[in-house]
C-alpha cells in the first residue's frame, strides 16, 4: 500500500506539475502571440517611415539642387559686386589723391598769396623809403641802404612767377587725368 500511495501522490504531482505548466505555457503563447503583432506593426510602420524618409530625401536633393542652381546663377552677381567694390574703392582712391593734389596746390596759391603780400608791402615800404630819402636830399649815406631793400623786393618777386591762370587749369586737369589713370 505504501507503493500504491506513493505512486497516487507522484501522479497527483505530475498532474499539478502538468496543469501549471499548461498554464505557463499558454501565458507564454500569448505573450508570443503579442510579440509576433507588434513586430509586425512595427514592420509596418518601418516600411511607412522608410517611405517617408525616401520622400524626404528626395526632397532634400532636390532642394539642394535648387539651391545650387540658384548660387550659381547668383556668382555673376556677387562678382559684379565685388568688381563694383572694387572700382569703388579705386575711385575713392583717386578721389582722395584729388583731394589731396587740389589741397596741396590751394596751399601753394595761399603761399604764393602771402608772398605776393610780402613783396607787395616791401615794394610800398621801399617807395615810402624812397620819398622820405627824396626830402632828406642831404643824406647820401641813405640811398645804399634804399638799393638794398629794393631789391630785396625783386629777390622776393623772382621766386613768384607768375602764370597765366588757364595754364593753372591745364595743370591741374594733367594732373586729375594722371591720378585716374595711376601714372605719375
Amino acid at each position: 500500500m505504501m507503493f500504491e500511495i506513493a505512486m497516487l501522490i507522484i501522479g497527483l504531482s505530475v498532474a499539478v506539475l502538468v496543469f501549471f505548466l499548461i498554464q505557463t505555457l499558454k501565458k507564454v503563447q500569448t505573450s508570443l502571440d503579442a510579440a509576433s503583432r507588434t513586430l509586425t506593426e512595427v514592420q509596418g510602420v518601418v516600411q511607412t517611415v522608410k517611405g517617408d524618409v525616401s520622400e524626404i530625401v528626395t526632397s532634400a536633393r532636390r532642394i539642394a539642387d535648387q539651391a545650387e542652381g540658384k548660387l550659381t546663377a547668383i556668382d555673376p552677381l556677387v562678382e559684379t559686386v565685388r568688381e563694383t567694390g572694387e572700382v569703388l574703392h579705386e575711385v575713392a582712391s583717386v578721389a582722395h589723391n584729388f583731394s589731396s593734389l587740389w589741397t596741396e596746390r590751394l596751399n601753394r596759391r595761399a603761399q604764393l598769396s602771402a608772398v605776393k603780400q610780402q613783396a607787395k608791402l616791401a615794394a610800398e615800404e621801399a617807395a615810402a623809403a624812397n620819398t622820405r630819402i627824396s626830402m632828406d636830399a642831404g643824406h647820401d649815406s641813405l640811398r645804399p641802404a634804399q638799393t638794398i631793400s629794393v631789391e630785396g623786393s625783386r629777390a622776393l618777386h623772382a621766386d613768384v612767377k607768375p602764370s597765366p591762370s588757364w595754364l593753372d587749369y591745364v595743370e591741374t586737369g594733367v594732373k586729375v587725368a594722371r591720378a585716374i589713370t595711376g601714372t605719375r
